[in-house]
């Protein structure tokens, strides 16, 4: 043999006996007269944290804390077979307390003659390998989540359901952070303790502290009042006996936090966990990135269509509905101009007021059109301030005067003078006069409106209900359904007066715009009541509009 072949051998030999070492493989004798282990080499020491001498004493076998699968030796072979082969997984705890996961490979070999048995084995600690493909697992089951048919939402709650086969997650949130509106959105929130999961301004919580620094922390009561001490973070919620979080990055960008916490113990948690956090952030954060894109563009598909059916609707308002009026103006002032000097003054008059309808259609439609179109281009400046309601009724009322006259309806008022809402002046005008509008239209000759507001404490939160109440011809199923699904229509009043439906898709937009609520309750035949919530308070009125406008 050539001396090259002969280093080979040896160098290979060698380098065989290094992956040995790597893989921290561990062999060892099990004495069946003992029932104990004795080991071949101290790298037992790293395998269980004991040494042989201490192994010596303690019996490996009481480390043994899941005995699923481990080979208590019996002769399971054939009487002519002499050599069990047998593999074995079970999970032992190591001296820092640490459980470990290990596979045991073992010959049993019987003596023919005596029976004795004697078992020869390597046991390798399999925890990282069976780990990290329980990670990998994870980690493709997200991904492939993400490119299902679930929603978001449902995806967040597939990705908790997830995270709890690695560890513990009973209190588990998902935080966003939107800097166009300096607000810290929660679209996934479990807790047993803290169930306020409504968007907040971004402070100076745990959350934001990641959001900040773009690292992972793991914070327990102490670390977490010296970062207050500091002044790096302040107290938001109740206090956890310790906090994960774990930054989401998309393209180097932090957008957001993934948290998990525990109000009674300290150890749930620690490094082992935040690696695994830290690792399976990435995949998490694409996924949700994806499925973000994918609603978004389902969304602005949708938007588009509903655009477009608007469009048309208002190209057909503009075609039919706008020239009824003009007939009018036209046709009436046609006569005036050619047979003047044959009409009497009672038949110039009756025109007179004819055309003088047709031009207050015609502009209260321009309006409505005007001020729609401003809406939907994002030229409509809101600009909040106090309103005393009975003014801004009052106002509203004598635009109808008129046409209240002329079908001979009683309004009757029960608004306190006093009554406050907070809200864009021009807004409410729209909204008072679009809705008084439609009770003139649809009331019967001699028919009555009811208008009233006073303050309702609801949650804490003090507000005015405006109610506009007709006795008309009310809405239909149809109509009502078309009402829900944001479609233009309109209908004849009493006195066959026209609109354009433009009306109350503005009342919609602008009742929401204000940080209030609307209800339509009506029955065909019976009247139509219409309610409006609206805000009292500042800073209810803006933190509705803020959360408003932020529909991903």
């Amino acid at each position: 043999m050539s001396e090259n072949n002969s280093t080979g051998k040896k160098e290979n030999k060698s380098q065989d006996l290094k992956e040995v070492n790597n893989q921290s493989f561990v062999f060892y004798n099990f004495d069946y007269t003992t029932n104990r282990f004795s080991f071949m080499r101290n790298s037992i020491k790293t395998l269980t944290g004991y040494s042989i001498k201490e192994l010596g004493k303690k019996n490996f076998s009481e480390l043994i804390v899941d005995k699923a699968g481990y080979p208590e030796g019996e002769i399971k072979n054939k009487e002519e077979s002499n050599l069990e082969e047998n593999i074995s997984v079970y999970t032992i705890r190591a001296k820092d307390g640490d459980e470990k996961l290990i596979e045991d490979y073992s010959l049993l070999l019987v003596n023919p003659k005596d029976k004795k048995k004697k078992r020869l084995g390597i046991l390798k600690d399999i925890t990282h390998q069976i780990k990290d493909e329980k990670i990998n697992k994870i980690i493709s089951e997200i991904l492939e989540a993400a490119d299902s048919e679930k929603k978001l939402e449902d995806l967040f709650s597939f990705i908790h359901s997830r995270i709890r086969k690695l560890m513990k997650a009973d209190n588990f949130y998902i935080a966003y952070y939107k800097k166009d509106s300096n607000l810290l959105m929660f679209p996934y929130f479990i807790d047993e303790i803290d169930k306020d999961s409504t968007s907040q301004i971004f402070g100076k919580g745990l959350t934001e502290y990641v959001l900040k620094t773009g690292k992972s922390a793991l914070i327990n009561k102490k670390l977490d009042e010296e970062l207050r001490t500091k002044g790096d973070v302040e107290l938001i919620g109740p206090q956890s006996e310790i906090w994960l979080g774990v930054p989401l990055k998309i393209n180097n960008k932090t957008i957001g936090v993934m948290v998990l916490q525990d109000y009674n113990d300290e150890h749930t948690y620690g490094e082992k966990e935040r690696e695994i956090l830290d690792v399976i952030s990435y995949p998490i954060s694409r996924a949700i990135e994806r499925k973000m894109s994918s609603e978004e563009k389902e969304d602005f598909i949708r938007e588009l269509k509903e655009t477009n059916n608007l469009k048309d609707q208002i190209f057909s308002m503009i075609s039919h509905d706008l020239r009824s009026p003009f007939n009018s103006l036209l046709g009436f002032s046609e006569v005036l101009l050619s047979e003047y000097d044959s009409l009497t003054q009672r038949d110039v008059k009756e025109y007179l007021k004819v055309i003088n309808d047709s031009a207050k259609t015609l502009f209260g439609m321009t309006n409505n059109l005007l001020n729609y179109s401003r809406y939907q281009l994002g030229k409509f400046q809101f600009q909040s301030c106090f309103i005393n309601v009975n003014e801004a009724v009052k106002f509203s009322v004598e635009q109808f005067d008129d046409r209240i006259k002329r079908k001979d309806l009683l309004v009757k008022k029960e608004i306190s003078g006093e009554t406050v809402i907070y809200a864009d002046e021009n807004m409410l005008n729209i909204i008072l006069t679009n809705i008084l509008s439609n009770a003139v239209k649809y009331s019967p000759v001699g028919g009555t409106i009811y208008i009233s507001a006073a303050s309702v404490i609801e949650n804490d939160d003090e507000t005015v209900l405006i109610s506009i109440k007709d006795e008309g011809t009310g809405i239909n199923k149809e109509n009502k359904k078309k009402i829900s699904r944001r479609e233009m229509f309109t209908t004849p009043g009493t006195s066959k007066e026209m609109g354009t439906g433009l009306g109350l898709l503005l009342v919609q937009d602008f009742v929401t715009e204000c940080g209030g609520n609307l209800k339509i309750l009506s029955e065909e035949n019976k009247g139509t009541e219409v309610l409006i919530m609206m805000p009292v308070r500042i800073n209810q009125v803006v933190q509705e509009q803020v959360i408003s406008s932020l529909i991903v």
